[in-house]
């Protein structure tokens, strides 16, 4: 994990089956800096993104919920992270710093 934060690896595909539900997923990514999906589109329909009468082009949703950068956020101290998120709680009990 530590090479892949450092980008020191060429991985391209990742899958968390380890974590405990989709919404504990998203923040893993987050913290990872693996996650480009914008708030706005997160559990919505492609009707409530753009709106009812829109027709849906190829890249329709790309725009509104894609972003250029990756949307970072700390939220466990002892779990990877693209930086250190040392001031976040852990989630496993009495667990040490990833960094």
């Amino acid at each position: 994990m530590k090479h892949f934060t450092k980008r020191e690896t060429e991985s391209y595909i990742f899958h968390m089956s380890w974590t405990e539900n989709k919404d504990n997923k998203l923040l893993f990514l987050r913290q990872l800096g693996e996650w480009y999906v914008t708030d706005k589109c997160i559990g919505k329909s492609v009707a409530d993104i753009l709106g009812g009468g829109s027709s849906l082009e190829n890249t329709a949703l790309v725009q509104p919920c894609c972003a250029m950068e990756p949307i970072f956020s700390c939220h466990y101290r002892d779990k990877p992270s693209k930086l250190p998120c040392i001031s976040s709680d852990p989630i496993d009990k009495n667990a040490r710093s990833f960094w």
